[in-house]
């Protein structure tokens, strides 16, 4: 019996148990919620793993969370692909992992819309940004349940990048985001789309040149085996987006509120690791031999005046009006 197949006759289950007069969550024995990303001990497996926590003391054990780091399940491409075709439950990837999925994302890959992990964490907990964010990829078997700041954007590069002149001819890596292809080109870079699962391979034998990532990344994933420079991008930063299907919270019946309330637990427990988070991994990162370097004031001003356009070029209509609604939305939490 293939997933689809099954999850239909879980539906089927859910009808004869109404028939009979039996709660919705009788039928709901052993239902399993497939977690995955593509990153290693950072935030996104923080959030999914207080998540399982969560449903399954919601459910009372009902649905059971099975959580997959580190790509197990695939590429972050194919595991999108899985939650819109019902075969895996929910993925959480970088936001620019999702723009092929729909353009509407790249409203998060603008530099400046958030002015630091606090001021992201308001922005993205406010109940208009919420909203907004949930009507994004409707009708394309995903639906947004969270959306997190993870952390400040960085390149991790062989050549270190103490200006932006050092940033000219570089190969990059970034998470397929036409987005920041657009900011790194304007920059004088040369960007390459990639799934976090292949890059470190493609780093090691010198097919990339540097990475771009939130600053948990090389440290989780031990970057500083290959180079020692990550150079912070200024007002920049990386939210992750986790997707699930719908398709499955509708098969559970009355457990689906349970669900949805888990999600919004797990992010008032998870949003104060995120500074810690990023505290421990630049000592990883340092411990490690890595050097964590700032741009003079010059050239973080010139770095956001080349990259702001760029990327503002590169939305479409629908996801300006995004982009333009967290600004606004953002404008109440700047002090």
């Amino acid at each position: 019996m293939n997933r689809r197949q099954h999850l239909l006759h879980l539906a089927g289950l859910a009808g004869s148990a109404a028939a009979l007069g039996l709660p919705s969550w009788a039928w709901a024995q052993s239902m399993t919620m497939k977690l995955t990303a593509t990153t290693s001990e950072d935030l996104g497996i923080d959030w999914l793993t207080a998540y399982k926590a969560n449903i399954e003391a919601a459910t009372q054990g009902k649905v059971k969370g099975q959580v997959y780091p580190a790509s197990q399940l695939g590429t972050a491409q194919r595991t999108i692909e899985g939650v819109s075709m019902g075969t895996i439950e929910m993925a959480m990837n970088a936001s620019g992992m999702y723009e092929g999925l729909d353009p509407r994302f790249g409203a998060l890959a603008v530099p400046g819309v958030f002015d630091n992990i606090d001021h992201g964490l308001k922005l993205l907990a406010d109940p208009e940004t919420r909203k907004r964010l949930a009507s994004i990829a409707t009708g394309k078997g995903v639906e947004v349940l969270t959306t997190l700041i993870h952390s400040q954007c960085s390149i991790v590069s062989r050549k270190p990048v103490r200006k932006l002149s050092d940033l000219k001819g570089q190969k990059i890596r970034v998470p397929g985001s036409s987005i920041l292809i657009a900011q790194l080109k304007q920059l004088g870079a040369n960007p390459v789309s990639m799934s976090l699962g292949e890059v470190l391979p493609a780093f090691q034998n010198g097919t990339l040149d540097g990475v771009y990532s939130g600053t948990p990344i090389p440290s989780a994933l031990k970057y500083f085996d290959v180079a020692k420079a990550q150079t912070l991008l200024p007002s920049t930063y990386i939210a992750i987006v986790g997707l699930v299907s719908p398709t499955f919270f509708k098969t559970t019946g009355a457990l689906e509120p349970a669900l949805r309330q888990a999600a919004r637990k797990t992010d008032d427990e998870v949003a104060p690791r995120v500074n810690a988070r990023v505290q421990e991994a630049r000592v990883i990162w340092e411990k490690g031999g890595g050097e964590m370097i700032e741009l003079s004031a010059a050239d973080a001003k010139a770095y956001l005046d080349a990259v702001i356009p760029a990327a503002q070029k590169e939305l479409t209509p629908a996801a300006r009006q995004d982009y333009e609604a967290l600004r606004a939305i953002g404008a109440k939490y700047r002090s």
